[in-house]
């Protein structure tokens, strides 16, 4: 995990101040090959108070720019309501809709494999073979 003196140790380095935008900040870490990921973590970490560890979040940047998932505590301070939800509601969720899926295509494989043999069975009656095979 990036630790915020690394970041600010390397900010110094480069000659940018901690307090610089943000905009000027990406451009210096994306510059010296970090990862996208690593970038919007190193921003969250220097807007990060160390006293009592509540992090000032960049409403922009967190909920337009990422795919990362906003904690309740984070949607508390941003719109003010509270929200109750735990990454195992999310899992839960998303192994329900799963399970639709296999479902289906459990349904749909089935009916395809009855369409196959039906239209077997009618080309075996039009061409009389197989137990619709009439001797003379």
């Amino acid at each position: 995990m990036i630790e915020k003196t690394q970041v600010e140790n390397f900010l110094r380095a480069n000659g940018v101040p901690v307090t610089a935008p943000d905009e000027e900040i990406r451009s210096i870490l994306l510059s010296a090959s970090f990862d996208e990921n690593e970038v919007n973590t190193a921003l969250l970490i220097l807007k990060e108070n160390i006293v009592s560890n509540e992090t000032h979040i960049d409403t922009l940047h967190k909920v337009f720019r990422s795919d990362n998932r906003l904690k309740p505590s984070e949607i508390n301070s941003l719109l003010g309501i509270s929200v109750n939800f735990s990454d195992n509601d999310i899992y839960h969720s998303t192994v329900e809709k799963r399970g639709t899926n296999i479902k289906n295509t459990i349904i749909i494989f089935l009916f395809v494999v009855g369409f196959v043999f039906l239209g077997l069975f009618i080309m075996m009656y039009i061409d009389q073979m197989g137990p619709f095979y009439v001797a003379d």
